[in-house]
């Protein structure tokens, strides 16, 4: 297996999505050549426009004075698109998967691409919830498989919860621990569990507000405009939801944890509802969806948070 600093190509599975694409950018900073992965075209476009004119995009970076022009142009150089699995990763050292969170794909996603990557390459999952042991199984070589969940936007924020399954070499975790500290992040690792720590906490608060509005006791508006006022955060919990496009995943995460872990996380009825109407989140980030919480209950968006 190569050493962290010898890394020089990753793919990316999922890449065309919201984390994904965040994933690819934070590598392709750090100078290594990326491959951006997506079974549909229309999707692997989107990821790409998503890295060069997104809200966390390239061109945002420049405008703010956080890369040079020249900078930003030479990370876009280093990243390409195929929606042809075995193109993306047959030269990889690093494949990170981000699709979406259910079990039976992502398993499958496994199987399929590790007998057409390198011997050396290492597999990572940004499951959100999903045991890495479960994930790990469906790999004829399980100990290569590591957990690395990233948090949105992946190329901005610092955190990434590194996964330890009872399965997963310790050379590939401690290289997956090196290996993100060279992207600049800050690895904390934790034992294999369903939602792992953060997924289990902030599911929990989401949870508790989506029932807070079922029962009447506050508009979606109204939340978020407490949990900015009164707490500080920069966005509310159903701006959280919408604007990050992020319900898919909270959703999904949500069904797991109440399947592995029981009633303490069952789905509040609202949310299916909202769910399976087609509220997936803003719809020019989520292809395909009606809106958001805020589209489904027709309410106004609340006011930005003012600089403290």
């Amino acid at each position: 297996m190569l050493g962290p600093e010898a890394v020089q190509r990753v793919a990316v599975l999922g890449g065309g999505g919201l984390m994904g694409h965040g994933i690819a950018l934070a590598c392709a900073q750090k100078g290594c050549e990326v491959t951006v992965v997506s079974r549909r075209r229309e999707t692997l476009d989107h990821g790409l426009a998503l890295i060069k004119d997104g809200p966390f995009g390239l061109a945002k970076a420049v405008k703010r004075g956080k890369l040079t022009a020249a900078e930003a142009e030479g990370c876009l150089g280093r990243v390409r698109g195929t929606t042809d699995y075995a193109e993306g990763v047959e030269r990889a050292d690093v494949v990170f998967e981000s699709i979406p969170e259910e079990v039976g794909p992502k398993q499958e996603c496994f199987r399929r691409v590790e007998p057409l990557a390198p011997p050396h390459a290492v597999f990572a999952s940004n499951t959100s919830s999903i045991l890495i042991a479960e994930l790990a199984a469906a790999l004829a070589r399980p100990e290569r498989l590591v957990g690395t969940h990233w948090f949105y936007p992946a190329n901005v924020m610092p955190l990434v919860e590194v996964a330890r399954s009872e399965l997963v070499s310790d050379e590939v975790l401690e290289f997956a621990v090196a290996f993100l500290g060279r992207l600049g992040k800050k690895p904390v690792v934790v034992r294999d569990s369903p939602g792992f720590f953060m997924t289990r906490f902030i599911n929990t608060y989401v949870a508790e507000a989506i029932r807070l509005v079922e029962l009447g006791v506050a508009g979606v508006r109204d939340v978020d405009e407490m949990v900015k006022a009164g707490l500080g955060w920069p966005m509310g919990i159903f701006e959280l939801l919408d604007d990050t496009a992020s319900f898919d995943s909270w959703y999904h995460a949500q069904r797991y944890l109440w399947e592995t872990c029981g009633e303490r996380y069952a789905i509040p009825p609202v949310a299916r509802k909202v769910f399976e109407a087609g509220y997936r989140g803003r719809s020019d980030l989520k292809p395909g969806s009606r809106g958001g919480w805020y589209e489904f209950f027709k309410e106004p968006r609340a006011a930005k948070a003012a600089a403290p």
